[in-house]
């Protein structure tokens, strides 16, 4: 029995799960058929993400454990090597041996039952997960003593004994890792078990927690039962546990105690504290849990080689590396238990503390988690706190009045603080006048205590804060709430109100100075969750829906004639989408340098796809599409692969929806190269033949040509060079016909690619020098460096290490000083490939280990390739000491 590791992954479409299952047959039918085990001689069952494959009698059982893993391996290697992430598998092989049954609809029997178990058991999913190879193997406890420990060439020493424990099954069995295997053991009767005796990985140590809450004050009570997290479970008796949950309604302060206690235990938790913030109330869609868990996991030293493709695989491994540890893990702001369960570990030496407004009462009942419901601070805490903020002194003249808003504030910790540091501010403001000013609100506030909503008490605070504003202010609160990104710039808010800068900054200051918003940054802000939705609702209410459009609108414009200003400064040379002039009252941002318009899609990335998703959802089409293709020069010098394929695809659906065609071609062109760039080359070639079938419909024939040489070069990756050479000539003839002397270096360049694939080398460099004596000038560094590059690799094919070299370097000066990442990488990668074939170990390891962190920084694709490259000098220098 096979089955593919995260076939439903969320990263998977249907698309790529097709690929996936053509490989998995095409590999499978070849290792049988590599492995001595006729394929056709087999009866196989379709079981949607695996296989199952019954062998007749007469085939040697040992050919399963000593040929058709490695050449499964192969296979598999060569698979994953020609498809991209979405489209690579990772495989968990079972085998057993036993009695079969047929009946008219097929076969079962208990064996059957049990190799399924085998093949699907969480011992077998961890193994994977945590293993730097691509394949699994588990064998029954009869096949492993009857056929494995018989046979040398099996190796069963690096087998592990396990327990599976699935439905009804409880059985014994074996795990092997035969491309990343467990160290050989000569005697396998009495090998440990894979907890007790597998190689612990060097967990890096953590430390999380976010800074504590200023003025903390009270809940020594519950204090006091937090402390029971550190009690051993069974210690002293039942009902201890290692989950605790922190419930109340908001602004009752769950996430000040939580990490108040945190920071005072956490030196008891020696292998470290995470903390995850999980938004569970925020008004978009929560982060999914695979990129939360990825994230942990990075933390915790995973690399992206390394890193499962799906949840299950991530939560296996994520488990695996937590086991016997003692961490804190403080999951922050959970709406649901679902979105808490895969981030418990299943070591009983962790604590978990979460906080929630929901009573997570399946946690309780399934987990065994304890409950703290947090209710308001008790008068004289209150009162404490009020003094600790505004001071002790004044609260003692006012005693009278610091009372009566301690109970206007109805003791919530987040009220109090609000409306203290709006006193402390104020130095000349009484106790009294705030007093007054709570109570002037009152009918306002008992209709909105009425309200069954559990977060009414918060939504109280925010409406004293709010109107207590001048209308000015208020105003552009209410307009902060609908910015969809995490946070907004001054620049971005001047646009979104329709103000001066000057204007911006005097409100901005203004709603800080209560607490209204956060100033993360310089000139950049951030409202809490809560508070985002409060200020939505608001606009809701008091603005017209026009208004509110208004507003959305100017902001999508400012963000897409700002990114298209980068834009020309960081691709000067590229052909861009015309918008016209930005409306009347749009103030668009302009960059005199490459480097303030890189810097500034780098602080703005988030919001510009935020954008991008919010164009779409207000049917603004035009603006959904342009905006991704005006993020074209920062994409593809900074490769955030993730974000460019997301906005693309948004971008890719609005210019379909919208019928316009010039743009749908722009977007799958740009998608091609983000998935030629991971090595995506089936789903590169599908983009860029469809975009160049709608260029031929427009007539366009420099994007045609654009898109021929794009097509040439991921044919090139696949080593399809003849084809490579003809696309590349068509594009040089095109770019000849429109007279573009720029157009025409770029086909030279893939002209001359095609022919050092072809073994063409003198032909090669002809063509590379005169790509660059057209690209020289033209105020292209970037592309300039990658001819330079091609030039490199040709005289290594042809020997000529020196001018290898060199051109190598000339390259990774012009990518660092562009800031090509990916491409810095590249270069880094090739000069350690000359020292080490010039026998400069040193220097090769060292450039190597460089392109490896840019590498694991991106999520490139070459991570693995570098990590081997490293993995074997070290090998290699152990081997000379030796």
């Amino acid at each position: 029995m096979v089955d593919v590791e995260g076939f439903g992954a969320w990263q998977r479409t249907n698309h790529h799960q097709l690929a996936v299952r053509r490989g998995l047959y095409s590999c499978l039918r070849t290792s049988f058929d590599r492995a001595g085990i006729p394929w056709e001689s087999c009866e196989t069952e379709d079981r949607g993400d695996g296989v199952f494959v019954l062998a007749p009698p007469e085939v040697p059982k040992s050919l399963f454990v000593e040929s058709l893993p490695a050449r499964v391996v192969d296979a598999l290697a060569e698979h994953n090597h020609l498809h991209g992430p979405e489209a690579r598998i990772r495989l968990r092989l079972a085998v057993h041996a036993g009695e079969i049954n047929y009946d008219d609809h097929g076969v079962t029997a208990a064996s059957v039952n049990l190799t399924f178990r085998l093949a699907n058991s969480s011992e077998l999913k961890a193994a994977l997960a945590g293993s730097r190879g691509i394949l699994a193997l588990i064998t029954s406890n009869w096949f492993f003593d009857e056929v494995v420990r018989h046979s040398i060439a099996a190796r069963p020493g690096t087998y592990r004994n396990v327990t599976v424990s699935a439905k009804e099954t409880v059985t014994s069995a074996w795990i092997a890792l035969p491309d990343n295997p467990y160290s050989d053991i000569v005697d396998p009767a009495r090998q440990p078990s894979p907890a007790a005796g597998a190689e612990r990985p060097v967990l890096p140590i953590p430390r999380h927690l976010p800074a504590s809450t200023a003025h903390y004050t009270g809940r020594l009570p519950d204090i006091a039962k937090l402390d029971s997290l550190l009690v051993e479970p069974g210690a002293s008796g039942p009902g201890e546990t290692t989950i605790f949950l922190i419930v109340g309604a908001a602004g009752m302060g769950k996430t000040a105690l939580a990490v108040h206690w945190a920071h005072a235990v956490r030196s008891q938790f020696t292998d470290g504290d995470i903390y995850i913030d999980l938004h569970g109330y925020d008004p978009v869609a929560p982060t999914p849990l695979e990129q939360i868990l990825e994230r942990v996991l990075r933390a915790l030293g995973v690399t992206t080689r390394n890193m499962p493709a799906d949840l299950e695989g991530q939560t296996a491994l994520y488990r695996s590396l937590l086991a016997d540890r003692r961490v804190l893990i403080v999951l922050d702001n959970a709406a649901t238990p679902e979105q808490v369960r895969p981030l418990l570990p299943g070591s009983a030496t962790c604590r978990v503390l979460i906080t929630s407004r929901h009573r997570m009462s399946g946690l309780v009942a399934r987990e065994g988690a304890a409950r703290l419901t947090l209710d308001p601070l008790h008068p004289t805490e209150a009162y404490s706190l009020l003094g600790q903020i505004v001071g002790e002194d004044r609260v003692a003249v006012e005693g009278a009045a610091a009372a009566e808003i301690t109970r206007a504030c109805a003791y919530l910790p987040l009220a109090l603080r609000i409306a203290a540091e709006r006193v402390a501010a104020h130095p000349r403001l009484t106790l009294a006048e705030l007093a007054r000013q709570l109570s002037g609100e009152r009918d306002r506030l008992d209709l909105l205590a009425a309200d069954d909503d559990e977060s009414t008490a918060v939504r109280v605070v925010f409406s004293w804060s709010y109107r207590a504003l001048p209308p000015a202010v208020s105003h552009v609160f209410r307009l902060l709430g609908l910015h969809s990104g995490p946070d907004i710039s001054l620049p971005a808010a001047a646009a979104l109100t329709n103000l001066t800068i000057e204007q911006t900054q005097r409100n901005l200051d203004a709603l800080a100075s209560v607490h209204l918003v956060e100033e993360v940054d310089h000139n950049r802000y951030r409202l809490h969750d809560l508070l985002r939705l409060y200020a939505a609702e608001r606009a809701g209410e008091d603005e017209t829906e026009a208004d509110r459009s208004d507003a959305k609108l100017r902001l999508l414009t400012w963000y897409l004639h700002s990114a298209d200003a980068a834009d020309r400064q960081l691709a000067p040379r590229r052909r861009h989408a015309p918008l016209g002039e930005p409306p009347v009252g749009c103030r668009p941002l302009t960059f005199e340098t490459q480097g303030r318009a890189w810097q500034w899609c780098e602080a703005e990335r988030l919001n510009l796809v935020a954008a991008t998703r919010q164009a779409s959802a207000e049917a603004h089409l035009d603006i959904a599409w342009q905006l991704p293709t005006a993020l074209w020069g920062y994409f593809t010098l900074r490769t955030p692969w993730v974000d460019w394929i997301s906005a693309y695809r948004i971008g890719l659906a609005a210019a379909e929806q919208q019928a316009d065609r010039s743009g749908y071609a722009w977007l799958l062109a740009g998608l091609g190269i983000a998935y030629r760039n991971l090595r995506r080359y089936d789903d590169a070639i599908d983009s860029f033949e469809r975009a160049l079938d709608v260029w031929r419909e427009l007539g366009d024939r420099y994007a045609e040509a654009w898109t021929l040489g794009s097509l040439s070069i991921a044919l090139w990756e696949l080593e399809r060079f003849a084809d490579a050479l003809a696309r590349s000539q068509e594009a040089l003839t095109l770019f000849r016909t429109v007279d573009s002397p720029y157009g025409e270096s770029q086909a030279l360049h893939c002209f001359g690619d095609a022919c050092r694939g072809l073994g063409r080398y003198v032909e090669a460099i002809d063509y590379l020098q005169q790509a660059l004596h057209l690209r020289r000038g033209s105020g292209d560094p970037g592309g300039e460096s990658q001819i330079l590059k091609s030039l490199g690799d040709t005289y290594r094919d042809l020997d000529e290490l020196d001018k290898a070299e060199e051109h190598y370097r000339q390259a990774l000066g012009m990518w660092r000083e562009v800031g090509d990442r990916w491409s810095e990488a590249r270069s880094l990668t090739a000069i350690g490939d000359i020292a080490k074939i010039l026998g400069n170990l040193d220097t090769a390891v060292e450039c190597w280990r460089q392109a490896l962190e840019i590498c694991e920084e991106l999520g490139a694709p070459q991570t693995a390739e570098i990590d081997a490259r490293l993995k074997h000098a070290a090998n290699a220098s152990s081997d000379k000491r030796q």
